[in-house]
């Protein structure tokens, strides 16, 4: 069972590969501008969602370590808040470059590094459930 998880990380490893720096970067000449989260054209309400998703992560990672025993939970349960908080943190950032700045589509980065981590989340749910 551990071969089949590296060849499907392999796989979706190259398929983000080909799918970012071939296609979306040379083929439709889309470029990536990588923004921190304090960047100053950051949209404030963003920032808060953004906030509150790290809050509710922080949460339940502590729910997770201090309410439960780990020993008992599956890897899928103890990585769930962080696939969670990558899926939803990006597809946020996705949302917001597609509402405020629509014309330069860098917001097809952020849906496909989203579409990326659940996959991968998907791939260690389905193999080490």
């Amino acid at each position: 069972m551990e071969v089949m998880v590296y060849i499907g990380l392999f796989v979706l490893v190259m398929s983000y590969f080909f799918v970012s720096n071939v296609y979306l970067k040379k083929k439709r000449g889309i470029k990536r501008d990588s923004r921190s989260f304090f960047h100053e054209d950051k949209n404030r309400y963003i920032m808060i969602v953004q906030g509150i998703i790290f809050i509710g992560f922080i949460y339940v990672c502590m729910y997770l370590i201090a309410e439960l025993d780990s020993t008992e939970l599956s890897v899928a349960i103890l990585i769930s808040p962080l696939a969670g908080l990558f899926i939803l943190q990006t597809f946020v950032t996705g949302l917001e470059e597609w509402l405020l700045h629509r014309d330069k589509k860098r917001y097809w980065y952020d849906w496909s590094e989203t579409i990326f981590v659940g996959l991968v989340f998907g791939l260690l749910l389905l193999t080490k459930g």
